[in-house]
């Protein structure tokens, strides 16, 4: 008797990078272009349209559902003067492999 075929073939993108390794990394990136512009959080917030709060969890690492919204994302890339990717390269590390390119 033969084996069972896989009905879902894999893919090049299966293997993720761990969601906190990803989140770490984004609160990284975040607090140090946000120091290197020389804004307080309060003054990334304003720029950004968002709460401090929302920054200060952020750079703490402390997303809800360990997935900030892209909208919040873009926000924080152009109050920085950065592209999103820079803050966060590979989209897939958050949403998964069902984010198509």
């Amino acid at each position: 008797m033969g084996g069972a075929v896989n009905a879902y073939p894999a893919r090049p993108y299966a293997v993720r990078i761990d969601p906190d390794q990803a989140v770490r990394a984004l609160a990284w990136r975040v607090h140090g272009l946000r120091v290197a512009a020389f804004l307080t959080q309060d003054g990334l917030a304003r720029r950004a349209g968002l709460s401090r709060d929302t920054v200060a969890r952020l750079e703490a690492g402390r997303i809800s559902l360990g997935r900030p919204r892209m909208s919040t994302l873009t926000a924080l890339a152009a109050a920085l003067g950065v592209e999103p990717d820079q803050l966060l390269p590979d989209p897939r590390q958050f949403w998964g492999p069902e984010l198509h390119d």
